[in-house]
């Protein structure tokens, strides 16, 4: 008799645990956030045990042209290119061709940081699990619409400085990961995304997805980038190992089915169980944020290529990519054989929160309300900018001039990092620009010797601030411009053509 009492409650137990969610509801509640987020569009798709169970697109492709968007439409997933990136890296080492601890100095001999040691010490863990000793987003300005080949960004790496840990603290970066690219291309003989296309992408009938927008192919189905529910201008980049892939939701469903099904896809084994394991494996530990801590998680984690975490005894294993005009987020909960994907074509909270509310539907946790926990976080988060916009303007000095004549300021400036700056004087007013390419602007004056600029729409207005020698004659600039991602507030323009 308790033997029978004991199966009837864990099979309660289980009931709860590995429920069914209503995907009717569901799709209602997705439809409902994505008005309520007022995006461009959003696309979803959801796996379970090895099959695509929902799959819908919402929204537009373009606003503007009203283009309703589809399951097969096109968006930059960013920085979930990392995890194709590290299983690029993880089928080179099924090959015998790498070593997960492998020396980066041992494949790119020119490799430099400021500390030369943490330089020789680097391995290819190191780079693809964020533990270099950079903080991050460090020298993010260097790949974003530059024309610096990968070579030349490797070799501006030794003017950032070590500001983590070494090996024990995490500080995300973008550029490390253009290195174990670099390092593929060596091992593969072929370009790394050559690689990936052959080994990765044909196998998994990825054939609308493409490398970069470089790539992109006339009449493709492009969902358009948009900012403040405004088309925004796509970046033809070149590929990048950190953030350049274009796919959709279909095709990002084969991926994971891969993935969940120990590298197996259509009966073929794309990358072994091993190396899964080996990419799926925490690496750095980070701090537990509080959108986890209100989901009950002990540990916060990076691996290779993928962040991960715990719910409810379980590993859940995630990336986010954010580009202008896109957010991405691809999950996975192995024990449950679950993957999701979701991908916008707007900047809003929606790939990360509904990949949340689908891990609780599926868990069984009906009552939750992770679009409108987030839409109250962005709602504070919109406040807390308007206030530092107010401040700033109430911190102007009115009734101020330049110290010099603006032909004064005009020249060739240079950051070790970022590279040159160039102030002109175009109809009587200060341009400046910047090696970024889309990053010009004219210099309005703020107070005294500073001058505020405006660069993109998805930026805030930036400030520079010009310094002085004894001469009265400038000798550089800085910049006031606060960003979570480029970090210009660390630059500092030296004037180059002083006499």
């Amino acid at each position: 008799m308790k033997y029978h009492k004991i199966i009837f409650l864990l099979l309660i137990f289980s009931a709860g645990l590995f429920a069914q969610p209503n995907l009717t509801e569901l799709d209602k509640y997705i439809s409902n956030a994505v008005t309520e987020a007022e995006a461009a569009g959003l696309a979803v798709a959801i796996v379970k045990d090895s099959q695509v169970v929902f799959s819908k697109a919402y929204g537009y492709a373009d606003i503007e042209k009203e283009i309703p968007l589809t399951t097969g439409s096109l968006f930059n997933i960013a920085s979930c290119t990392k995890a194709f990136t590290a299983a690029v890296v993880a089928k080179l080492v099924d090959e015998g061709k790498l070593s997960w601890d492998d020396k980066v100095v041992n494949h790119i001999p020119y490799f430099e940081l400021s500390d030369m040691w943490i330089a020789k010490q680097l391995n290819i863990v190191d780079i693809l699990s964020h533990r270099s000793g950079l903080k991050t987003f460090a020298g993010d300005l260097l790949w974003y619409q530059t024309d610096y080949t990968n070579k030349e960004i490797i070799k501006r790496l030794k003017y950032l400085p070590i500001e983590r840990d070494f090996r024990s603290e995490f500080g995300y970066q973008n550029n490390m990961f253009m290195v174990a690219g670099e390092i593929a291309s060596k091992a593969a003989e072929i370009e790394w995304w050559k690689y990936l296309q052959r080994e990765i992408y044909d196998k998994l009938e990825m054939k609308e997805t493409r490398i970069s927008s470089m790539y992109l192919n006339d009449g493709q189905d492009l969902a358009y980038p948009h900012i403040d529910g405004n088309r925004y201008p796509l970046a033809i980049e070149k590929p990048n190992a950190a953030g350049s892939i274009f796919s959709n939701v279909e095709e990002m469903s084969n991926w994971v089915m891969m993935l969940l099904n120990g590298g197996k896809f259509n009966g073929e084994q794309i990358l072994s169980e091993d190396v899964i394991n080996d990419m799926f494996t925490p690496r750095t530990i980070m701090r537990v944020g509080s959108s986890l801590r209100k989901l009950g998680a002990n540990f916060q984690a990076y691996g290779l290529g993928w962040h991960m975490y715990d719910l409810n005894g379980r590993k859940v294993i995630f990336h986010d990519g954010g580009m202008p005009g896109y957010i991405a987020r691809v999950m996975l909960v192995p024990e449950e054989n679950l993957g999701i994907v979701l991908l916008t074509n707007s900047m809003n909270f929606l790939p990360q929160a509904l990949s949340m509310q689908i891990v609780d539907e599926y868990l069984g946790k009906t009552d939750s309300d992770w679009a409108g926990y987030f839409n109250e976080r962005a709602m504070r988060y919109e406040e807390m900018k308007k206030e530092k916009e107010n401040e700033k303007t109430e911190s102007r000095v009115e009734g101020t001039s330049p110290s010099l004549k603006l032909e004064g300021y005009t020249g060739i400036y240079n950051d070790n990092s970022y590279g040159k700056a160039k102030i002109e004087l175009t109809d009587n007013k200060l341009v400046v620009s910047f090696p970024t390419k889309t990053f010009v602007s004219e210099m309005e004056h703020w107070h005294y010797d500073t001058f505020k600029i405006s660069l993109d729409d998805y930026l805030p207005d930036g400030y520079i601030t010009f310094d002085f020698n004894s001469k009265a004659e400038v000798t550089g600039f800085k910049i006031d411009l606060p960003n979570p991602d480029f970090h210009f507030n660390d630059l500092y323009f030296e004037k180059v053509d002083l006499e």
